[in-house]
């Protein structure tokens, strides 16, 4: 499997990519710009050129960015809504820019008690717009499950199932979060829990539309609700459910980004934790 991690590109683009390389990381996740902010100065296309230069040397894939944490394409605020969109265009823009070929972004909020399935449909109305805005973008996005907390879309499957078949393209995929699907309440402490939750996606949303994993430990129990990551093996999920999680045939191939804390500190052990389990664990059918 790729294997890597979130790193921070607060010394330049090309300095993470270096991080990563001596991490023996073989992929990425970056912001390509500060994911509290709704504006960016525009990128320097000869630094971007750099980059996709020492990437494509690098042999490193795949490339994946993630979006600004205030996005909310689901918004029912007119105003909000029509920023999110042009906020949702430059990260797109911009994650093609750099050469990327995942822009992970989270399914928003419908924030209205009750008003899910209009939240969804605004979700994929404003991908709609941001798809035939950017129609040259190679860069796929690729919509992240959530834990459900209040009224944040994404924590059942069927919310990024019905998006998928509303739009129909292959400019959409997905990304599961271990932390965010065992704090909605997918069990992937043990194997029966996770054979569960590998059929219950494959039958909402279809394995073939995941492209990225972000492989976390949980600080919350199961079904609770908390989003917050813990390093692995030592949160709720715990080293059994991870071991056979990164193991599994179906889904062992794909890239697995780690998203743990302190990752100036902690990355590096995170990774070998990882990859203990990839030579100690046994492949599952």
């Amino acid at each position: 499997m790729p294997l890597g991690a979130h790193l921070p590109t607060s010394k330049g683009f090309v300095a993470a990519l270096e991080h990563a390389q001596r991490l023996n990381c073989d992929t990425l996740q970056i912001f390509s710009k500060s994911p509290r902010t709704w504006y960016a100065a525009p990128l320097d296309e000869a630094k971007a050129e750099a980059f996709r230069n020492a990437w494509t040397v690098s042999g490193f894939t795949p490339l994946v960015a993630h979006d600004s944490y205030l996005i909310n394409l689901a918004a029912p605020d007119p105003v909000v809504l029509e920023k999110s969109i042009n906020a949702m265009i430059d990260e797109v823009q911009r994650a093609d820019l750099l050469g990327c070929d995942y822009l992970v972004t989270h399914c928003g909020a419908h924030i209205t008690k009750g008003d899910a399935e209009n939240g969804v449909k605004r979700l994929a109305q404003s991908l709609e717009k941001v798809l035939e805005a950017t129609p040259d973008a190679r860069v796929k996005i690729a919509l992240e499950n959530t834990c459900g907390q209040g009224t944040t879309l994404g924590g059942p499957f069927e919310h990024i199932g019905e998006v998928l078949q509303t739009l129909k393209t292959s400019r959409l995929a997905t990304c599961f979060d271990t932390c965010h699907g065992f704090a909605y309440g997918h069990d992937l402490s043990n194997a029966e829990g996770i054979e569960a939750t590998l059929r219950h996606f494959d039958a909402i949303i279809g394995l073939h539309n995941l492209a990225v994993i972000h492989l976390n430990d949980s600080k919350g129990e199961a079904g609770k609700h908390l989003d917050r990551h813990e390093h692995l093996t030592q949160g709720k999920i715990g080293r059994e459910g991870l071991e056979y999680f990164v193991n599994h045939s179906r889904i062992r191939n794909l890239p697995m980004i780690l998203e743990t804390p302190e990752v100036e500190t902690m990355v590096e052990t995170n990774l070998n934790v990882v990859r203990e389990m990839q030579k100690s664990g046994t492949i599952r059918e």
